[in-house]
């Protein structure tokens, strides 16, 4: 280590990366939380709805490369700066037109911090990455809860206040990225093409539709849960919401439970856990003719979708260690697609009937095990 670097602490490292996460979360699910307290058309509203996951999809595809170029602190310092200038200028966007800008911008930086944590994570984790990704999994759920409640229970709060507050989140984070050593960029001096080279190994891509096939399942259950609870059991909106509310919860824990159950069982057996327990959850939620037994069901399906992501993520981590943040840029991008597809499946499914929308995560079951067998038997050239 040069005179010019800082140590690196590595649980201080981890902590602030996965408070990194928690900001990825806030962003995400921010929009929706702030449609019905703006005074847009339905067009508009669903415009703004869309900017921040097309910021998300276009910072995906581009940082991959220079991760393993540059390394993650400028892009982690980036990330925060634009999400905390996009949130507090927010209050102050007069038009459509800003505000769409704003959206735009914080989507960006929260998909610079999606990718980026998760391959530091990998890097840091080596020996336990499906552990350590899963708990960022769940700093992620944790953030996406913030925002959809700070909006019901802050209800005397103004909106401007409440972005305020939500900017000051990465303001901080950033102050901490900052102060942190962080590790050297893996493949500074590798030349841009030879990096990209890896991105010809099939397996790249077999984990790519592996989590597209997740990203489907859980985009699709979370727009659809709610209304496929309203649609079968004729509930009210304020009823039928509580399905969603058990799928959050319950994909939270599981993170949670994957990461204290994989050392245990592994990455090829959790993942198929989790498809038998995803195809459960779906039929019971299929066959419930009660609120308890529906509730039961997403219960399961929240459970079963958890580790995916993250565990699916560990094993790329595992086989491409020195081209993690070309390799995850890759294979979340594929996943961005597949949650972009999910809940138009969902409405395609819809027209058959409510509960037929729960063949979606049956058949996206399936896939991923099929996946995973393929994959956990290749081994990268």
């Amino acid at each position: 280590m040069s005179a010019t670097e800082k140590p690196i602490h590595r649980s201080a490292l981890l902590l602030t990366v996965n408070a990194c996460m928690f900001v990825f979360g806030v962003v995400l699910l921010l929009m929706g939380s702030l449609l019905p307290s703006l005074t847009v058309s339905g067009a508009r509203a669903g415009g703004l709805g869309s900017l921040p996951l097309l910021g998300i999809l276009v910072a995906t595809i581009g940082i991959g490369p220079v991760l393993d170029k540059l390394g993650v602190k400028p892009a982690l310092a980036l990330g925060l700066a634009l999400v905390a200038a996009a949130l507090a200028a927010m209050p102050s966007c007069a038009s459509y037109g800003a505000l769409a800008a704003a959206a735009l911008v914080y989507g960006f930086g929260g998909g610079i911090l999606n990718t980026a944590t998760n391959a530091l994570v990998s890097e840091l984790s080596a020996g336990a990455r499906g552990v350590a990704l899963n708990l960022l999994g769940f700093s992620f759920s944790l953030g996406a809860v913030t925002a959809p409640l700070l909006g019901s229970f802050a209800s005397g709060v103004s909106t401007a206040t409440m972005l305020y507050v939500l900017a000051a989140a990465p303001a901080a984070v950033l102050i901490l990225v900052l102060f942190l050593g962080f590790p050297g960029a893996a493949r500074a001096a590798t030349p841009l093409a030879d990096l990209v080279r890896v991105l010809n190994n099939p397996v790249v891509w077999l984990i790519g539709l592996l989590l597209f096939f997740e990203s489907e399942n859980e985009n699709c259950m979370f727009v659809w849960a709610a209304k496929v609870m309203k649609g079968v059991l004729h509930l009210s909106f304020d009823r039928a919401d509580l399905a969603l509310v058990c799928l959050s919860i319950a994909l939270g824990a599981g993170r949670l439970m994957a990461a204290l159950g994989l050392k245990r069982l592994g990455n090829r057996n959790l993942l198929l856990l989790a498809c038998v327990v995803t195809m459960a959850g779906a039929l019971v939620t299929h066959s419930g003719a009660s609120f308890a037994g529906m509730m039961a069901g997403f219960a399961l399906l929240g459970l079963g979708m958890s580790a995916v992501f993250p565990t699916a993520l560990g094993v790329a981590g595992d086989y491409f260690p020195k081209e993690t943040g070309t390799v995850f840029g890759a294979v979340m991008t594929v996943a961005l697609v597949g949650g972009t597809a999910g809940p138009a499946i969902g409405g395609w499914l819809a027209e058959r009937g409510a509960a037929a929308v729960l063949w979606a995560p049956m058949v996206g079951a399936i896939g991923i095990a099929i996946c995973t067998l393929v994959v956990l038997r290749l081994a990268p050239r």
